[in-house]
């Protein structure tokens, strides 16, 4: 890998940082002593939930729209300016909710994460046109990575603030503050990089396309490899605008219908396991399990964020498994999850039972069943990191959707997934609080019926994507819905073409697959034309 393309996507990565930071930060927040005083937020649990439900929510609605709105700028004006865009409303944005003064000016900064919306669409998609195709699964690999990263350092600055700072409203300021360091750094360093290279040749650059291309693969521009790679992107453009009139149609084929069921529904399953209600109220929970005092559940979900990060390198090689690979790492992992949800129900219901007992003021010991009970939470994010949470480093619903959608309508799809995982992400960002507060140990319960869901449509209906070219899948969606009667659609140790050759090729090399050879007069034709 060359210095100029390291340097690329280390830069554009920051926009997985500054995701994971800005979801997992406010879990602290809410619950510094002077945030609730300061918003007027005290009095009924019920009111103080709904608040706190509203605050967290909106920067999931601004992803949401953000997600789907990046596009319209970043096409006309380059991958570039899309993501500094997104890092300038993030930058406002994280400025608002440092000096609100009230509930609204603060609900207004966290809607403002339409930069984080923003980032998480089009920096995954600016990595992928700048990596070699050989690299672009480990870069990939790095931005999801750095999402978990962030969550996981916010946790701790969120702890260090409540931990070494005197009670005062810094305490929250400076965590909230703190968002503005990788926000900047994504924007100054943006400043100085190549634009994307597909972008450039969509808009007839092609002089600047192989000019970006020898700089970022350190080869002169009439090297062999380069010209192949040029030509390569420019065929890719050639074919798309060729086929762009027949997309809608191709869409609602059947098989593709299909797939975009999945891929929706993989998508809303992710969100309702739970796995977010604890990112953003991770102190509350631990205080439920009678985790408490002054920075105590702080550390607990420092802690947390901690296991989320060490599991991720732990089972990273696990999906190459015979066993594992996408469908049975699902179901293994949401097994685990459910299993740990109803044991966590169970233990909280009498954590309540024994709290009710003791007299008015008494503060309850921790106890055996709060220690297994945290640990069930630890163990829950073990179940979810080998499943629903990543596969080889990356969401899952990022993964599965890049594999059965075909590629002319794969931004359609993708569009319309990730709208769809965002809304869902709003919803639950908006009721965990509310549940917490009039269900208590009824949560978990909930959390762990809807993981139990989640497997039972795993089994049914989730094919095995990983090895298959989407050749290989067209038979799995024109067959039988419930995959169990397609023996083939549910195996795992896959004979493919990638691995008789010894290697395994990224879903960029299946989208190369289906194009077949380049048309090596595609290039002269596009500078025709241009």
């Amino acid at each position: 890998m060359k210095t100029l393309t390291i340097l690329t996507v280390t830069t554009a990565c920051m926009g997985g940082l500054l995701m994971g930071y800005d979801v997992g930060v406010i879990s602290g927040v809410l619950v510094m002593p002077t945030f609730a005083p300061h918003f007027g937020m005290e009095g009924d649990a019920n009111y103080q939930a709904q608040v706190k439900g509203n605050i967290v929510s909106m920067l999931q609605a601004g992803c949401c729209i953000g997600g789907l709105l990046i596009n319209l700028f970043a096409d006309p004006f380059g991958r570039k300016a899309g993501i500094m865009l997104a890092a300038v409303v993030f930058i406002i944005g994280s400025i608002v909710q440092v000096v609100a003064p009230n509930v609204g000016a603060m609900m207004a900064g966290r809607f403002v994460g339409v930069g984080v919306g923003g980032c998480s669409n089009i920096v995954p998609v600016y990595i992928a046109e700048i990596a070699p195709k050989e690299w672009r699964g480990r870069m990939a690999n790095l931005y999801q990575f750095m999402v978990v990263l962030g969550i996981m350092v916010s946790y701790w600055v969120d702890y260090a603030c409540l931990k070494h700072m005197p009670v005062s409203d810094k305490q929250w300021m400076t965590p909230l503050g703190l968002q503005i360091v990788p926000g900047g750094i994504l924007l100054l360093g943006m400043g100085f990089l190549p634009e994307s290279l597909r972008w450039l040749a969509s808009r007839d650059r092609v002089d600047q396309l192989t000019t970006t291309l020898s700089r970022l693969r350190v080869l002169p521009e009439n090297d062999k490899l380069i010209v192949d790679e040029v030509t390569a992107i420019i065929s890719s453009i050639e074919e798309e605008r060729a086929s762009k009139s027949s997309k809608w149609a191709e869409l609602f084929q059947r098989s593709n219908i299909r797939r975009l069921i999945i891929g929706v529904m993989v998508g809303v399953c992710q969100q309702w396991t739970g796995t977010n209600a604890i990112n953003y109220y991770a102190p509350e929970m631990f205080r439920q399990i009678g985790i408490t005092g002054e920075t105590v559940d702080i550390l607990a979900t420092g802690i947390y964020g901690v296991v989320k990060v060490v599991f991720v390198f732990v089972f990273f090689f696990m999906v190459d498994h015979k066993f594992f690979g996408r469908r049975n790492s699902l179901i293994t992992g949401s097994i685990i999850m459910f299993v740990s949800f109803y044991i966590l129900g169970g233990l909280l219901k009498h954590i309540e039972i024994e709290q009710d007992a003791l007299p008015p003021g008494v503060e309850p010991p921790v106890g055996a069943k709060g220690y297994i009970a945290m640990v069930m939470l630890f163990i829950f994010a073990v179940g979810y990191e080998i499943s629903w949470g990543k596969i080889e480093q990356r969401p899952l619903v990022f993964v599965i959707c890049a594999e059965i959608y075909p590629t002319r309508i794969r931004a359609i799809c993708m569009s319309i997934t990730i709208a769809i995982f965002w809304a869902m992400n709003t919803v639950i960002a908006k009721v965990t609080p509310l549940m917490i507060t009039n269900l208590t140990y009824g949560t978990y319960f909930f959390f762990g019926s809807t993981v139990f869901a989640m497997t039972v449509f795993t089994w049914l209906f989730i094919p095995e994507t990983r090895g298959r070219s989407l050749e290989d899948m067209e038979p799995i969606f024109t067959g039988p819905v419930i995959v169990l009667k397609n023996k083939e659609a549910t195996q795992t140790n896959l004979n493919t073409k990638e691995k008789e050759a010894g290697s395994t090729h990224s879903s960029s090399d299946h989208e190369a697959a289906e194009r077949g050879e380049v048309n090596k007069e595609a290039v002269v034709t596009h500078q025709e034309r241009a």
